[in-house]
């Protein structure tokens, strides 16, 4: 239940036109890659078993790639053909690190027949979602949010396996991440609120909404492998 919304194609646009960045755009995925970089490798030092520890390194590369390519994006002065590459790879990652933190929950906690079809669910669709900001980067708004929010919800189809596979507290993670992550979206949808647009803006509003969303997902996953110890 991890659902998001990308940077939209008026970023570069907007940029040109002479907006001024805010002072701390991207700082927040700055410090949340420093952290991914210590806690998610944990998670695949302390699960057992070969398998599953590939399982959780899918999920620690994915979502210290995506914080870590966000701040590279944001934090940085980028030319025109360099905002068009970061600005792609930043909307892949997203779709990339939502389908990862479904499989740990899709591949462990969940019996094995739902638990595939919710691993071909959120990868198949983040193979579509990838494909289209790569060759369609300036795609209608609601065209590209379709993806993100089928992606990031899709564990609702298995929704009575997800109970009872992460437990009440898991679930209830889930659900306030993924709540997180949708007001997050709608925040950078409508622009607002917008505080102090020179320095914490909205779209800052928004990634620090989605840090807070990953962390409730991270410490899912983490009482998940707790109770494999």
């Amino acid at each position: 239940m991890t659902a998001t919304v990308s940077d939209s194609a008026g970023t570069a646009e907007r940029r040109s036109a002479g907006e001024v960045k805010p002072r701390f755009r991207g700082f927040v995925h700055l410090l949340a890659f420093a952290s991914a970089l210590t806690l998610a490798p944990l998670l695949v030092v302390f699960t057992p078993g070969i398998s599953e520890r590939f399982i959780m390194a899918i999920y620690s590369f994915a979502i210290v790639g995506l914080f870590g390519i966000s701040a590279l994006y944001h934090r940085n002065d980028w030319s025109p053909r360099g905002v068009e590459i970061m600005r792609r790879m930043d909307h892949s990652m997203i779709f990339v690190a939502t389908a990862a933190t479904h499989t740990p929950i899709a591949l462990l906690a969940l019996p094995t027949r739902p638990g595939w079809v919710l691993f071909a669910i959120v990868w198949s669709g983040a193979v579509v979602g990838i494909f289209g900001r790569i060759f369609f980067p300036d795609a209608p708004y609601w065209v590209v949010a379709i993806p993100y929010v089928l992606v990031g919800w899709s564990s609702i189809f298995v929704i009575n396996h997800v109970w009872t596979g992460v437990g009440v507290p898991g679930f209830i993670l889930l659900i306030v991440g993924g709540a997180l992550y949708t007001l997050g979206a709608v925040i950078y949808a409508l622009h607002r609120p917008n505080p102090w647009p020179d320095h914490f803006g909205y779209h800052e509003i928004f990634h620090t909404l989605t840090v807070l969303a990953a962390a409730c997902h991270y410490v899912v996953i983490a009482i998940f492998v707790r109770g494999m110890v």
